[in-house]
């Protein structure tokens, strides 16, 4: 168990260091709907780095759609309902991430949690701010994972490395 432990226990951490990160450097208090997605972002690049939803080409590329459609729907698309509110914003809302998914598609940038984003700018209607935070928060999301991944493994590489001086017959 003790060698699973870690492999559970650092993804964890390193995703709750990562959005700690975010939130502190970009404003959680009023676009923190529009940065839920990184909650989903973070477990994907922690526990499937190799997925090809956890790639840089696709983060970085998905986001700025997300936060663009999402930011297009809300000044183009729910003016122009005549509903009753609720209804306005499930038809914005489903607009919202279905271009988005149709964009990423098309595109080639698949990265699931900016469906979300795009969705939550229905849902609590932003400036065009955050477009661009969102766009820099995929960004520091990003560097975060190298940085803190490239720390871990680098210290579990040393880690191994001690113990089979000290112990050559076994295995770390």
């Amino acid at each position: 168990m003790k060698g699973k432990i870690r492999h559970v226990l650092f993804p964890a951490v390193l995703a709750g260091l990562t959005i700690f990160v975010i939130a502190t450097i970009w404003d959680i208090k009023y676009y923190g709907i529009i940065f839920a997605c990184f909650g989903s972002s973070v477990f994907i690049i922690y526990v499937n780095p190799r997925s090809e939803q956890a790639s840089v080409h696709n983060i970085l590329g998905a986001y700025p759609l997300a936060g663009f459609l999402g930011y297009s729907t809300i000044e183009y698309v729910l003016p122009s309902l005549n509903f009753e509110e609720n209804i306005n914003l499930a038809i914005a809302g489903g607009f919202a991430v279905g271009i988005t998914i149709l964009s990423m598609l098309i595109t080639g940038f698949k990265h699931a949690p900016a469906g979300g984003a795009a969705l939550a700018f229905v849902l609590k209607v932003p400036d065009v701010k955050a477009v661009f935070l969102l766009i820099g928060g995929g960004i520091t999301l990003l560097a975060m994972a190298k940085i803190l991944t490239f720390i871990v493994k680098e210290e579990y590489e040393l880690e191994k490395a001690i113990r089979h001086t000290f112990h050559p017959g076994k295995r770390g």
